[in-house]
């Protein structure tokens, strides 16, 4: 793999920060300050990363531009949920702010990512209907807001309950993080030479993504977490490893799948999950009811949020499936096209058979009319010249050279019409031809 100039500098950056970030933990006690210089840090290392990742925006080469825009989208909502802690920190210094916003951006950029993995960048044949992928994505992003509108949102929307809301939205993220870590072994274990190191790459990524995130939440709860701290050194070097990971982009180049038609399974595999996702949301709220000492308030706003989410839901797949109403009724319409197409082709293709089969027997019977007609031809001029034939037997050894001359005429004439298969068409469909 060979890095390119930009890749280069754009690394070089990351691990500057990234070093600065170490001399920093090592050296200032927790204050004010180092906790807005901690916020800041992870704000660069994702600018950056951005920007490795915008560098591979106009390569033309299958699904990689649509892949790397997802990329850069869910870095992007990374980095908005980073300026927001940004944000939240310095306000705690006056206000109470609320940290829903930064966590619903943060797990929204694990959405983008996951999409990004499901379109398979690696395949030649893959992201053919980007119709259904923008749908898949739908389904995808509001399933995972459900999750966690169900499970983390009411303990901070309606009761601000920190003691449950972070353990819970810490969960749904790890859950998040183990299903995108599956993915991309899946991807690394179906590909080979620079997919296998690139898909590799991402799952050390996420690794230390995943990672971070857990020693954070075991940190906060713990009280001895505070920013810029070792506490944030793996998520940062997982910010930096983003940046080197985006520098495979000018290496990569679609492959065929090993495993035929891959694309129309993974459309099969997509519309199940779709539907398990539909079929988990009243799953999850009928066991939400068995648990025991949960406020009559949080109940509520989870049910009116279950049943929200399966209307959209049930609104997103019901469009899915006219789509694919839609599709299938061209691919029926492209059978019956083929299907004529082939008649025509066969009924060619036979034409073309009698016209051979002609053909052979016409020149045979030219072949062996010839011969004899040459024979005669020759022993009338022979008898023709004898000075002992009477005048009237004369004039019939000139009458047999001129029939044996028009027999001759036919049988040239029969030759040049085989030359012109095309003028055979009548004789064989028994129509008449053409005046």
């Amino acid at each position: 793999m060979k890095v390119q100039g930009r890749h280069k500098s754009l690394i070089a950056a990351a691990c500057t920060i990234f070093a600065v970030h170490l001399v920093v933990a090592a050296s200032l006690k927790p204050s004010f300050g180092l906790t807005i210089f901690g916020d800041a840090v992870p704000c660069a290392l994702l600018l950056v990363a951005i920007l490795a990742v915008r560098e591979n925006f106009r390569l033309q080469r299958g699904v990689l531009p649509f892949f790397w825009k997802l990329m850069a989208a869910g870095l992007i909502q990374m980095l908005l949920s980073e300026v927001y802690w940004f944000y939240y920190d310095s306000l705690r210094r006056y206000s109470s702010p609320t940290p829903v916003v930064g966590d619903t951006l943060f797990l929204l950029a694990h959405v983008f990512f996951l999409s990004a993995f499901l379109i398979r960048p690696h395949s030649a044949s893959a992201g053919r209907d980007m119709r259904l992928r923008n749908l898949d994505f739908a389904l995808l992003t509001l399933w995972w807001l459900a999750l966690y509108g169900f499970f983390a949102l009411p303990w901070q929307a309606v009761l601000q309950d920190f003691d449950k809301y972070d353990p819970a939205f810490y969960l749904l993220i790890l859950i998040q993080h183990l299903v995108i870590l599956g993915g991309l072994a899946v991807a690394w274990k179906r590909t080979s030479g620079v997919w296998r190191a690139f898909y590799l790459s991402f799952i050390l990524t996420f690794v230390l993504v995943a990672v971070g995130n857990l020693i954070l939440s075991v940190a906060i709860d713990r009280g001895l977490y505070y920013a810029s701290s070792f506490y944030d050194t793996p998520f940062f070097l997982s910010l930096v490893l983003f940046t080197l990971t985006a520098s495979f982009g000018p290496s990569l180049q679609p492959v065929e799948d090993r495993a035929p038609e891959r694309e129309i399974k993974q459309s099969l595999w997509m519309a199940r999950v779709a539907m398990g996702a539909i079929l988990s949301l009243p799953v999850i709220a009928l066991l939400g009811t068995l648990e025991h000492n949960i406020p009559a308030e949080v109940s509520t706003f989870r049910l009116r949020l279950v049943f929200g989410a399966m209307l959209l839901l049930s609104v997103l797949v019901f469009r899915k499936l006219t789509l694919l109403t839609r599709e299938l009724t061209n691919l029926v319409q492209l059978s019956q096209t083929s299907l004529e197409n082939l008649r025509s082709v066969q009924a060619q293709a036979t034409h073309a058979e009698k016209l051979s089969a002609l053909g052979r027997l016409a020149s045979g019977a030219t072949h062996e009319i010839s011969n004899p007609l040459t024979a005669i031809l020759g022993y009338s001029e022979l008898l023709a010249d004898l000075p002992s034939l009477s005048p009237p037997d004369r004039e019939s050894a000139r009458i047999i050279q001129q029939q044996v001359h028009r027999a001759q005429a036919a049988v040239n004439s029969l030759r040049n019409t085989l030359r012109n298969p095309d003028t055979l068409h009548p004789i064989i469909t028994g129509k008449p031809a053409d005046s």
